[in-house]
């Protein structure tokens, strides 16, 4: 039976054929089917620069943190530019932070630093009630000479910050001149377990503000949380 279908030439032949799982017409079999498409390569490495496709599946470069954080009120110059004033002695305001982001690496070279991409969203409690969302982008350096130990890597931020309102603290900062959307400016510190390359402790000082520039009104102040997450990598 098989033989005499065989003998079908034709599309006919080929339909009968494929619905019984026989070939019509070897010659013709190829016809009937068309190759896949080839699969995007995931990165493209290039004198030790890996250029990241941002829609491939993630390879241990995709990273979702939760932070919980409170408000600070010591300038940020004095805590990062004057070195004049340690954690201890920091002062707050009854303000805090719930957010998240998600972070992806575009561009490394070799194992030293990186870029990422990140999105956060956060919630504000206390003195302060907005919602902020932000885009950035973090350059992270990654070498430490103890990673066989702990898992170190620094990263700071530059990205668009917007909050759903401008709160009075804000305003007290910057009587004269507000803006919902201020520059992100968030320096972080990681530490992880080599045994575990999935998780990472996370400090983070969240920080937005205007810096004076017209692109934000000329806002003067903002807001910032010190804040400590939990990563994880995939």
């Amino acid at each position: 039976m098989f033989e005499r279908l065989k003998a079908i030439r034709g599309p006919l032949g080929a339909a009968i054929a494929l619905s019984l799982g026989v070939a019509a017409a070897p010659a013709r079999a190829a016809d009937l089917y068309e190759p896949a498409a080839p699969i995007e390569a995931t990165a493209r490495v290039e004198n030790g620069w890996r250029i990241i496709n941002p829609f491939g599946p993630c390879e241990m470069n995709c990273t979702a943190t939760l932070f919980l954080g409170r408000y600070i009120a010591t300038p940020m110059t004095d805590i990062f530019i004057k070195w004049n004033t340690p954690p201890w002695d920091w002062k707050t305001k009854d303000s805090t932070l719930v957010s998240g982001a998600f972070n992806r690496e575009v561009l490394t070279y070799r194992e030293l630093f990186a870029f990422e991409t990140e999105l956060g969203a956060g919630k504000r409690f206390g003195d302060q009630d907005e919602w902020e969302l932000w885009g950035a982008l973090y350059a992270r350096w990654k070498k430490f000479p103890w990673n066989d130990y702990v898992r170190t890597t620094i990263a700071v931020s530059t990205g668009l910050n917007w909050a759903s309102g401008v709160s009075r603290i804000e305003e007290e900062k910057s009587r004269d001149h507000q803006s919902e959307v201020l520059h992100y400016l968030s320096p972080e510190i990681t530490f992880g377990l080599p045994s575990q390359p999935n998780l990472d402790l996370v400090f983070r000082f969240h920080h937005r503000s205007g810096g004076g520039l017209g692109v934000f009104n000329k806002t003067g102040g903002g807001s910032q949380y010190q804040t400590v997450g939990l990563r994880y990598r995939w």
